[in-house]
Formats: C-alpha cells, structure tokens, sequence
C-alpha cells in the first residue's frame, strides 16, 4: 500500500504536466495580444509553448503580430480555428488561409483559416481573396520564425 503513493503521486504529476492546448472560454478569456475578449469562434487562435505555456489570441492576426515580439520559449503548438467548425481548433502549420474582404475578422486583417483546402477554395471562388500557406502567411506578416 505504501509504495502505492509515491506511483499515484508520479501519475498524477505526468497527467498535470501534460503540453497541451487549453479550451478557449468565449466572452472571457482575453487575447494575450490586444487584451480583446475572444468573442469570435471562427478566428480564435492559440500558442503553446515546450513548457505548455498556452497564449490565447480573438484572432489569426494577433498571434502572428505577437510572434513578431516573441521572447517566449519555443513553441509546440500553433493552432488556428477552422473557419467552417467554429471553436475547433486545428494546427495551423497544415492549415489554408484566404485574406478576403468578403470574411471580416475581429482585427481588420479579413484572415481566416481553414483546416481543409477544398472549404477555402469555395469561398476562395466567390471572391477577390489571397490563398495563402502558414509559411506564405508567415512571410505576408514579417514572422521572422
């Protein structure tokens, strides 16, 4: 029984140490970057650091300003909101983004994200909008990562 303890302490550790993305709280959880309340469920984005640090931002182009002042430890997770399921959060790095004026975003910068390329390219048809990849998006914002 006694050696029981020190093997659910442990467990119990590992679990509450895990590096993971933590749930967005809408209408309260703040964005890390402009302190806006995250309202909106199809731009939100988030970081999570090696540390399991989680930066919550109301939208794509908050996160990509603040990697811009990023004094933070590396990280393990960039994820953007899919723009057809709202609130599901996808890897950002696989994603497909489309600058249009058709789809306003909290910020003015008409960013969103989709995790499938096919979604992108629907809306992508109906309007004069920029298809861009993470790395295209990284370089359209000056992210020096």
């Amino acid at each position: 029984m006694n050696r029981a303890i020190p093997f659910v302490l442990g467990m119990i550790l590992m679990v509450s140490c895990e590096v993971k993305p933590q749930e967005i709280v809408y209408g309260q959880d703040a964005c890390h970057f402009c302190r806006m309340t995250i309202v909106d469920r199809q731009h939100a984005a988030q970081l999570v650091t090696i540390k399991g640090k989680a930066f919550k931002y109301d939208a794509i182009e908050c996160m990509l300003n603040h990697l811009n002042k990023w004094d933070q430890p590396e990280v393990k997770y960039y994820l953007v909101t899919d723009y057809t399921t709202p609130g599901q959060l996808v890897d950002a790095t696989l994603s497909h983004y489309l600058i249009s004026e058709a789809i306003p975003s909290p910020m003015g910068e008409f960013l969103t994200a989709f995790e499938n390329r096919e979604e992108r390219e629907k809306i992508d048809k109906e309007s004069n909008a920029k298809s861009l990849n993470w790395n295209e998006l990284k370089r359209e914002f000056n992210v020096k990562q």
